[in-house]
């Protein structure tokens, strides 16, 4: 009878330390706050939570836990800053040891306040603009990849136009986007770049619906091509606040739009748009994902992890659109477009 207690008492012993243990290993692992600027159901941020995925697949290692500002959606001041403010509460009780922020809205709310803190590193992820807007270049704990537009992918891709090549002058670029941060930066980059032989003729940054109508019908008749970005900050009127739905906005440019209309990102296309040569979200979440790994599990020095710009770039493409248009280009582009499975009917 003893034996059976003593074993008993043993095997409750053996049980309570293991709990002790487990409870132990999970607080103690390294924690990886993953903060995006925008919603989940974007699909600029589903494909990086792609990226992200592919790297973080040892989860039993670390602990990973997400946020969403959702900021895209609710562009107003007040809700950004407010989302900001919860997010640095959020940290702040948490403590991770490295916050991955995406996108600049959570550099401008969020991660720029904790600059130099010695007890959190910050990868950064999706950034337009450039990093002195967050006092990033005087950071020892932040580094990141750039989000910038594979331009001379699509300087390219107009060359290899058919449609345009038989143009007997240069070939017209016009920049339309909505009036958000992010697309400033966007048009920061398109302004800076040489786009020889080609040239760029405007770039517009508007604010409301019947701003962009009205640009669209400018641009047709003074450009050969108009490149997007993004659409998504556009207000219904100067006194109707509520966002104009992205495929709404896309549907009735493709159908008003006189020239080919191109995207800057990937979603272009997905949102009913002809073609896009694009940022890859993908490479923005798996190098932001790996240099957190870098930090946490091999103990790097943030200052040897050199921020980078991004490389790689997405094409995304509706065959009967580009059909409907009559703009063809080589079959590469389909195929790359295919290999990414990203070709749209």
């Amino acid at each position: 009878m003893k034996t059976i207690k003593l074993e008993k008492l043993l095997m409750w012993l053996f049980l309570l330390v293991t709990l002790i243990l487990i409870g132990w290993y999970n607080l103690t692992k390294p924690s990886i706050l993953i903060l995006h600027s925008y919603d989940k159901d974007y699909s600029w941020v589903r494909d990086i939570n792609t990226g992200l995925n592919r790297v973080l697949k040892n989860k039993y290692l670390y602990q990973v836990r997400w946020y969403y500002m959702d900021t895209k959606r609710h562009p107003d001041v007040k809700y950004k800053t407010s989302a900001g403010i919860s997010a640095r509460d959020l940290i702040n009780q948490t403590r991770p040891d490295v916050v991955i922020a995406m996108d600049d809205d959570a550099q401008k709310y969020v991660a720029q306040h904790f600059a130099n803190d010695p007890k959190i590193k910050i990868v950064f992820g999706g950034v337009n603009k450039e990093i002195t807007e967050y006092g990033y270049e005087k950071a020892n704990n932040v580094t990141g990849i750039l989000e910038r537009l594979p331009l001379t992918a699509l300087s390219e891709s107009l060359q290899s136009a058919r449609s345009l090549q038989k143009l007997n002058h240069p070939i017209r670029i016009a920049y339309l986007g909505d009036s958000s941060e992010t697309v400033y930066g966007d048009a920061n980059q398109i302004k800076q770049f040489n786009w020889a032989p080609h040239q760029l003729i405007d770039v517009k940054n508007v604010k409301t619906w019947e701003e962009w109508k009205s640009s669209v019908a400018e641009l047709n008749a003074k450009a050969d091509v108009i490149l997007l970005t993004n659409y998504r900050g556009l207000q219904r009127s100067a006194t109707d606040a509520t966002l104009v739905p992205a495929k709404e906005v896309v549907a009735w440019t493709e159908k008003n739009a006189s020239i080919p209309v191109m995207g800057g990102n990937g979603f272009f296309t997905e949102d009913g748009g002809m073609l896009a040569i694009g940022t890859s979200p993908f490479e923005q979440g798996e190098v932001a994902a790996r240099k957190a790994l870098q930090i946490v599990m091999q103990k790097m020095d943030v200052k040897s992890l050199p921020i980078v710009a991004s490389q790689e770039f997405i094409v995304t493409m509706s065959g009967s659109r580009m059909k409907n248009r009559g703009f063809s280009l080589p079959k590469v582009y389909e195929a790359a477009a295919h290999a990414g499975d990203q070709y749209f009917e």
